[in-house]
């Protein structure tokens, strides 16, 4: 929709002042209930006195129309005033398609029709050429040409044929078609006229019997191919109307044969990065030997020498520790070392597979098993035949699934879910759990049958905290791997950074000081990783004195059911200190509130007012706090923020690629909430609490208090859109 408004006793400089205001508010608005914003073009155009030009208010229109369409050629989102130098091409008066509407109903509706099918094949085939045979078939079948084909100029200036087609004169029966246009010398001189001038083109026989058009194809000045037609004159004797149709017609195609070639373009840039991309991950991975354990410990080095003597067999495994200690990695390690090396190694996080779906998962289905089974799966069971399945997170398992697969453990075979034939399989299995089972059987909670079954061979893999050796050891391979990773040249960490990573207590093990590590390469500017790109405090208090967790003469003990690992206790070794006291969720939520504060200052307080996204930050580091403190499942981490499993999935998996790419690195005082949630992901008074709305709503509270009027900057501490932002903002006036 065009509207105009006439302002009398108005300066250029006022009408320009009116224009983007006027331009402004339109863009902010919002329609369809806040789901569709638009963009706004406005022309200028103003008399002065002595502007012999100006005859009449309609030539004043007539600028501010020249204006606007200028306005809009130029991308949109904007306000142009007329001046003199405007280009022709950007001129031009009301609508576009004026000349289109002929006043015949009949060709009007034929026109209408046509171009509303074009642009319906245009929007539904993205393979040109398909789009050109659709488009040539309707030509065909509404202007009845004798010939009508449609050209596409290659680099040589060559014309090629993309679609055609030929109407044969027969003896007999009706007229045949064939795919295929062939074109006289004067003809294909018609079309490269009509490319070179940008301008349709007509040729008539000496006979004045036939007649051929071709009309250009243009888009962004590039001459791109030409549309022709051709037949007897009483048939194709065409209109001005006609032309106008055609060029306009001519015009979209254009657009899709650009767009077609501009999709070609970038898939073949992506292949090639791609290919690239690969080659530097292989020479990556062949650098830096990822797949395998980093350890400098004795407590690690004789769990190694154990699981060395086991991998031969076909012994099932229970592999135990916190998570984050590298349980699958231990795994990964008994599967190379095996006879099935190079056979299939399947792992199934039993903890992240939806309870309802995790029996099929594990067992298959056969077809109309169940609603929705729509197709037969072997399942992940069958994946790892003679190979070794990991069971992960087994201690997650629902007790109805347990007894079933006892007797996969028990028989090496199963019955998928709605089958009725039982299935053997070879596989080695190997079970990990972050619970203490016996523990788990004694509460009721796991099968005790299943237990014994699976503690055939266990091994314990210690804790961070308990092999201070390999904390260095670990942070050092982690800086040269992302490093190269991330193409920074980073030599070394400064002893006060080594000192404090011996002094944090590592609650998230090995995971923990990965992530920590990637962060400070990303964040880290000089050849030196030091204390304050690391974002750690150190845990002087509650804490052991360094060296206290050591075991000078830890390795192996034995323990019932198998084999296992335990540190051995060191003589004199200091007693821990008391913890200090756990804080109340209300005396965290008021830490929380003091320290967002000043994160909000901090945010916008430098000289650019540069806005960063606090509440983004605020979410996301809640999410990967509760996985954390969940050990890794879902189910566990959903009820702790108070939001369904599908959600946290959803984003936690946005969360962590964000740390995984690289892009989620905070500013500096952020290290100062991070603590605040990881002591409220594990306070006990959280249970049954939306949590992650209620810190959200503290963001909240403190932006409207810093910033109450202002809707630009507070939906961009929010990060969310302003009327995302306006929402909220409602909803929280409601709630009191």
């Amino acid at each position: 929709m065009i509207f105009a408004a006439t302002l009398f006793d108005t300066s250029l400089e006022l009408a320009r002042n009116v224009a983007q205001s006027v331009r402004i508010n339109l863009s902010e608005a919002s329609f369809l209930a806040g789901t569709v914003r638009l963009n706004f073009s406005i022309g200028v155009a103003t008399f002065e006195p002595g502007d012999h030009d100006i005859q009449s208010a309609l030539d004043l229109v007539y600028r501010a129309d020249q204006a606007l369409n200028a306005a809009k050629r130029r991308g949109g989102d904007r306000a142009v005033e007329w001046e003199a130098g405007l280009r022709e091409e950007e001129t031009g008066y009301f609508d576009r398609l004026s000349g289109f509407f002929t006043g015949n109903m009949a060709k009007d509706y034929r026109n209408m029709v046509l171009l509303r099918d074009t642009i319906d094949v245009i929007a539904g085939h993205p393979d040109f050429d398909e789009l050109a045979t659709q488009v040539v078939e309707r030509l065909y079948t509404t202007f009845k040409p004798d010939r009508v084909g449609l050209f596409s100029r290659e680099e040589d200036g060559s014309l090629r044929l993309v679609s055609g087609l030929t109407r044969r004169t027969p003896s007999r029966g009706p007229q045949p078609r064939v795919e295929v246009v062939e074109l006289s010398a004067d003809e294909e001189r018609l079309m490269n006229l009509a490319i070179a001038e940008g301008q349709p083109g007509k040729w008539t026989s000496d006979d004045e019997e036939r007649t051929a058009h071709a009309i250009p194809l243009i888009a962004r000045d590039d001459r791109l191919g030409c549309l022709y037609m051709g037949g007897r004159i009483a048939t194709l004797n065409f209109e001005s109307s006609d032309l106008v149709f055609l060029k306009a017609l001519a015009s979209q195609l254009a657009v899709a044969l650009d767009r077609a070639r501009l999709a070609e373009l970038q898939a073949s840039r992506r292949e090639q990065e791609q290919r690239l991309l690969r080659a530097e991950l292989n020479e990556l991975r062949q650098a830096l030997q990822q797949a395998k354990l980093v350890y400098r410990s004795a407590e690690m080095d004789a769990l190694v020498t154990t699981a060395r003597r086991v991998a031969p067999t076909d012994a099932t495994v229970l592999i135990t520790g916190g998570s984050g200690t590298g349980k699958e990695l231990l795994a990964r390690t008994i599967h190379e070392l095996s006879p099935r090396k190079g056979r299939p190694m399947v792992v199934v996080d039993c903890g992240a597979i939806s309870t309802s779906l995790i029996e099929s998962e594990l067992f298959g289905h056969e077809r109309g098993a169940y609603t929705g089974a729509h197709q037969r799966r072997a399942g992940r069971l069958a994946e790892a035949h003679t190979g070794t399945v990991l069971l992960d997170e087994i201690g997650e398992l629902p007790l109805e699934v347990q007894s079933k697969l006892l007797r996969f453990v028990q028989e090496k075979q199963f019955t998928t879910v709605g089958g009725t034939r039982p299935r053997k399989v070879d596989v080695r299995i190997l079970a990990a759990s972050n619970r203490d089972l016996a523990a788990e059987v004694a509460a009721g909670r796991f099968r005790e049958d299943l237990y014994y079954r699976l503690n055939v061979v266990r091994l314990r893999v210690p804790p961070l905290h308990e092999r201070p050796d390999d904390i260095l050891h670990l942070a050092r391979h982690f800086l040269e791997l992302f490093s190269v990773q991330y193409h920074k040249n980073i030599r070394q960490m400064t002893p006060e950074a080594e000192e404090l990573l011996l002094r944090h207590s590592w609650p998230g093990n090995v995971r923990e000081l990965q992530n920590r590590l990637m962060q400070a390469v990303i964040l880290c500017e000089k050849e030196e990783l030091g204390v304050s790109e690391l974002t750690l405090q150190a845990d002087g208090e509650g804490l052991p004195a360094l060296g206290a967790a050591q075991s000078p003469g830890g390795g192996l003990t034995a323990e019932p059911g198998g084999f296992g690992t335990a540190p051995a206790p060191a003589e004199g070794a200091a007693s821990p200190q008391p913890q200090l006291p756990q804080l109340s969720f209300e005396e965290l939520m008021a830490r929380l509130r003091a320290s967002l504060r000043r994160q909000i200052e901090a945010a916008v307080g430098g000289p650019d007012r540069l806005v960063a996204p606090l509440g983004r930050w605020l979410s996301e580091d809640l999410i990967l706090e509760a996985d954390a403190a969940a050990d890794g499942v879902a189910r566990r981490g959903a009820a702790i923020v108070g939001i369904p499993e599908t959600t946290f999935r959803r984003r936690l998996r946005r969360a962590g690629s964000q740390v995984k790419a690289g892009l989620a690195p905070r500013m500096g005082t952020w290290s100062e909430v991070r603590p605040i949630l990881t002591d409220l992901v594990r306070c006990p008074d959280v249970d049954g609490r939306d949590l992650l709305l209620a810190v959200e709503q503290v963001l909240l509270n403190e932006i409207v208090t810093r910033f109450p009027r202002d809707v630009k900057t507070g939906s961009a501490l929010l990060g969310v859109t302003a009327p995302t932002y306006r929402r909220r903002l409602a909803a929280l006036m409601a709630a009191g």
